[in-house]
């Protein structure tokens, strides 16, 4: 188990903050291609409110998986950061697995795709995600830290406004857009 404390930051040109980071000597990581498959049954409700089990794949640029793993993160309460603690297992498999997570009545896929660039700086791990328009049509950035310091920090040699700061998760973004049309 991981424990994660993470915001994401609304509304970035993520061209200026790639050359921000850069700027400062962000440690630059690596690049990705996911699709992410948030589980859920129409039978039962049993994960609670800001918890989620995933499927993350990790594709190479054709599409096709190189790996994936199994995720549950378990939402913490806490008012200046989102909290979990995060359950992560390898996956040799993800096809057999989402069968098995079927059979088990995790009918309700949601199957969303991004591109994520990711780099480390200071103390915190920084990840920039573009989602594929459909799922979502603003790039945003997430910030992970162990400690409140360390994010203060980031933003404010980021200089990025509090305002900007958001503790919302991706479906309760894109509610909040699609009630907005």
């Amino acid at each position: 188990m991981e424990k994660e404390l993470e915001v994401k930051i609304l509304n970035i040109d993520v061209e200026e903050v790639k050359e921000k980071l850069k700027n400062l000597g962000a440690k630059f990581l690596r690049t990705e291609n996911q699709e992410n498959i948030r589980l859920s049954s129409s039978k039962f409700d049993c994960i609670p409110r800001g918890s989620f089990l995933r499927i993350r794949k990790f594709l190479d640029e054709n599409g096709k998986e190189i790996n994936s793993e199994l995720t549950y993160k378990e939402h913490k309460a806490n008012k200046i950061l989102k909290e979990f603690n995060e359950y992560n297992v390898p996956l040799e498999n993800s096809s057999e697995m989402l069968k098995i997570l079927k059979f088990l009545g995790y009918d309700k896929l949601d199957i969303e795709k991004k591109f994520r660039t990711s780099y480390s700086f200071k103390k915190a791990h920084i990840d920039i995600d573009v989602w594929d328009k459909e799922v979502y049509p603003y790039p945003y950035m997430e910030i992970e830290v162990s400690h409140y310091d360390d994010l203060c920090e980031v933003l404010d040699l980021l200089e990025i406004s509090k305002d900007n700061v958001c503790l919302k998760s991706l479906p309760e973004l894109k509610e909040e857009l699609e009630s907005r049309v």
